[in-house]
């Protein structure tokens, strides 16, 4: 027997991001270099060395975050054989947590959750990350996909994409380089991700689709500066006893993790004017 549903949305960020493996109890950090080094100067042969007061260090740490959720279906559904009833629950229990996360990666504000990319905030990336000159209150133009380009440090390059909605995905086959050229490489291969500017980009389904005037539309960046602190896999617990005076089985799951930018220069959003 087959089970009807719409197609679920897929989660990006995940695959992109560098991932950890942390104790449940513990927490992520890594030293961070907040400010750089200024004591080169030129002068003589016996001239003495300027003393450096700018290079400074801080620390970005990561504390994996509880989430939870709760599934009850009934016994009756439980003995459909043919559809394998139980793995369907789990199945809807680990899509749903995906969805959970793949929200928080992109839109979190760290109050008990993680810290999304689109997101502004000095713990993660700051507004002066944000592009959105040259675009319109409606419409992303190709003034504001090069300024978003060249937003980022060409040591970026390299493993830069882009991620945004279908919206975003669809407004860029208007955009040319004023001379009939399209800015939006579209892939021949199934399989191959279509690039703009000549960076992969990645259509998300939790991103951003709102396009009206100071709204953010999408990022660029090199997502493996996107740390995710997992402490607990989706784990799910069968509940028999607790509702079997209703005839039902519940379906507990837990997880524990945490996300962040850790580094705002790698990343470049784009908004609307």
């Amino acid at each position: 027997m087959e089970l009807l549903k719409n197609l679920d949305d897929q989660t990006i960020v995940r695959g992109l991001a560098r991932t950890f493996q942390v104790p449940v109890a513990k927490s992520l950090g890594v030293p961070k270099r907040t400010s750089k080094a200024s004591t080169w100067v030129w002068g003589t042969e016996i001239s003495p060395p300027t003393k450096d007061s700018q290079l400074a260090f801080g620390k970005r740490e990561l504390h994996p975050k509880n989430a939870s959720g709760l599934i009850i279906v009934s016994r009756d559904f439980l003995r459909q054989a043919l559809m394998g009833p139980e793995g369907i629950v789990r199945e809807e229990i680990a899509r749903d947590g995906s969805e959970l996360q793949e929200n928080a990666f992109l839109a979190g504000n760290a109050a008990n959750q993680p810290l999304g990319l689109f997101t502004a905030s000095a713990d993660g990336i700051s507004t002066g990350r944000d592009i959105s000159t040259g675009n319109t209150a409606t419409e992303v133009t190709l003034a504001g996909l090069r300024g978003a380009k060249y937003n980022l440090k060409p040591a970026y390059w390299p493993a830069a994409e882009w991620l945004g909605s279908r919206k975003f995905h669809q407004q860029l086959y208007s955009i040319d380089d004023g001379n009939g050229r399209p800015m939006f490489v579209e892939s021949v291969r199934v399989g191959e991700v279509d690039r703009v500017l000549g960076f992969p980009i990645h259509i998300d389904e939790f991103a951003p689709n709102t396009f009206t005037t100071g709204q953010y539309v999408s990022i660029l960046g090199n997502f493996q500066y996107y740390w995710i602190a997992d402490a607990l896999d989706i784990e799910i617990q069968r509940l028999d006893e607790l509702y079997a005076l209703s005839n039902q089985v519940g379906f507990v799951a837990r997880l524990k993790t945490d996300g962040m930018p850790v580094l705002e220069e790698a990343f470049t959003r784009l908004k609307l004017g």
